[in-house]
């Protein structure tokens, strides 16, 4: 897969327990989730030979799609914005890495998401579900700073 989006010239990140586990969570990952930038959503999805439709639905809006490539169980997402109690959430492309985590894989290095944005999110969703479980997975503890900026950006964008 790494190997289709960057000869797509997809801009991705490993992203949900997968990346957890990259980063020291004990948790086995059931899948992979990736996520894209939004101007690299259609290469990505030809790249991976998947759609990724408008999908809307508990405060989340992205586009979203996947299946089983390869024998692996994955799930693409671009565009990711969440809208709930805590204010908007969005991200611009060119902030798709801030906070990521260089991670080894497979004898190369592959980028895992801020650690830290699947909590900010739950978070701004008011989600406390997924704040249990993201919490029952460990993983690093979060680093407050990245916490405080995407929070007071979701906060200023209401």
């Amino acid at each position: 897969m790494a190997l289709r989006l960057d000869g797509a010239g997809v801009r991705w990140i490993v992203t949900g327990s997968t990346a957890r586990r990259l980063l020291g969570a004990a948790r086995e990952p059931r899948d992979l989730d990736l996520e894209v930038a939004v101007a690299d959503a259609g290469a990505a999805a030809g790249a991976l030979e998947i759609d990724l439709p408008a999908a809307e639905g508990g405060g989340v809006r992205s586009r979203r799609g996947g299946g089983v490539i390869g024998g692996v169980e994955v799930d693409v997402s671009a565009g990711v914005e969440v809208r709930g109690p805590g204010g908007l959430l969005g991200r611009p492309d060119d902030t798709l890495r801030d906070g990521a985590v260089a991670c080894a894989l497979g004898g190369r290095t592959v980028w895992c998401g801020a650690p830290e944005e699947g909590l900010v999110r739950a978070l701004v969703a008011g989600d406390w579900a997924r704040l249990e479980k993201i919490a029952a997975g460990g993983g690093p503890p979060p680093r407050l700073d990245y916490v405080s900026r995407r929070l007071a950006a979701a906060i200023a964008a209401r």
